[in-house]
């Protein structure tokens, strides 16, 4: 293995030396000047332009969240080809354990009243109003590609506005061409950020997910697969088989008592005898019937609908969620595509992310969600590095 280079002397290089190793890591590169020439975590930090001579020699990881994309194109530009992304380094999950109760750190909402009223959601909303700050005007590149192959899901979660039971959708299923026709855009341009073939859907029920996933670990070996389920179809074959592809799989066992369903039970048994997966895999402990964000207003058990106006949403600057039909949502929480961005079977993914849709929900959505549809009544707040 070659040595390792991180590029990023801050929180998330520690994160990375954390994750990499103190002894894999001879330095730390950064483009401030106060850090350069100095020791950060014992380790010496230098500029690229002395890192250069030697630079064959190492494989470097990016270590930054908001801006990733600049550094990518910075050591591009100097001809550093071998490298990656600190994402590649860490999970999705916030948590180590094998099976989780989320439940004991922090306890489901009772009513509507009070996730409106929750500090929870009053401290997610100044991150993001900040975020998207920082983000606004840079035409960074997405580090989050959710492909959603098939639009169907076989739960009937009281939350989900594409529950079973609610689903308006007309059932779609992606192409096996258009699939690979995207990972193979994706490796075109050496992507290193985040990739899942999941959005508002069980996964499982395309049989070809195994297969896609592989395909797509073997064409995009720098990025961070991960993969949501429910569960309820996985088979130990199949987990083993998804564990060859995935750095990540989490899996919502939804149970009203919080119990292990029975794929989940035969999971746990299995990493009990296989240790090494149980840093890669992540049970949530799930209750179907649960008060969680509207969803744009869409969720079907949410009643008491807020306006976020003036709030921000960094959604459209992180993320591209691409229905099985190739059209690109406005974002993971249009569950049903009422908005469309583009259409894969007509442009490239770069000219739908750069094109002139998305920079008018960049700039709408930056100056309020009162701008841009139903996102004045959307409090999901999510941060994507």
């Amino acid at each position: 293995m070659k040595r390792v280079a991180i590029f990023g002397a801050g929180a998330y290089g520690v994160v990375a030396l954390d994750k990499i190793g103190a002894e894999n890591v001879d330095y730390f590169l950064d483009n401030n000047m106060e850090k350069q020439h100095t020791l950060f975590k014992n380790i010496e930090v230098i500029t690229l332009e002395e890192f250069m001579p030697q630079k064959d020699k190492y494989h470097v990881v990016i270590a930054s969240r908001l801006y990733a994309s600049e550094m990518e194109a910075q050591i591009k530009a100097m001809g550093i080809t071998d490298y990656s992304n600190v994402i590649k380094y860490l999970r999705y999950s916030e948590t180590d354990e094998l099976v989780h109760n989320p439940y004991e750190s922090k306890p489901a909402v009772g009513t509507e009243e009070e996730f409106n009223s929750s500090k929870t959601l009053e401290a997610a909303r100044e991150v993001v109003y900040k975020d998207t700050e920082e983000l606004y005007g840079k035409n960074l590149l997405f580090s989050l590609v959710e492909v959603e192959t098939i639009n169907r899901c076989n739960g009937s979660c009281s939350f989900c506005p594409v529950n079973h039971k609610d689903d308006p959708r007309e059932k779609k299923i992606m192409s096996e061409e258009m699939f690979k026709d995207i990972v193979r855009q994706l490796e075109e341009i050496g992507y290193t950020g985040r990739f899942t073939t999941f959005s508002n859907n069980e996964p499982l029920l395309d049989e070809r997910i195994i297969e896609f996933n592989r395909y797509a670990r073997e064409h995009l070996p720098y990025a961070r697969l991960h993969l949501f389920t429910n569960g309820t179809l996985l088979t130990l074959d199949k987990f083993i088989a998804l564990m060859d592809s995935l750095d990540e799989l989490i899996i919502d066992n939804y149970h009203p008592e919080l119990k292990l369903i029975k794929p989940c039970a035969e999971i746990v048994k299995y990493c009990e005898t296989h240790p090494e997966l149980k840093k890669r895999v992540t049970i949530d402990l799930r209750k179907p019937q649960e008060i969680l964000t509207t969803r744009g207003g869409q969720a079907p058990n949410r009643h008491l609908i807020g306006s976020y106006a003036e709030d921000r949403c960094m959604l459209p600057f992180r993320q591209i969620v691409i229905r099985p039909d190739g059209k690109v949502s406005l974002c993971c929480n249009d569950a049903i595509g009422k908005y469309t961005l583009g259409d894969l079977t007509k442009d490239s993914l770069l000219d739908v992310w750069y094109g002139p849709k998305f920079q008018m929900v960049r700039n709408c959505l930056y100056k309020g969600r009162k701008n841009w549809g139903d996102c004045q009544f959307c409090d999901s707040f999510y941060t994507i590095m």
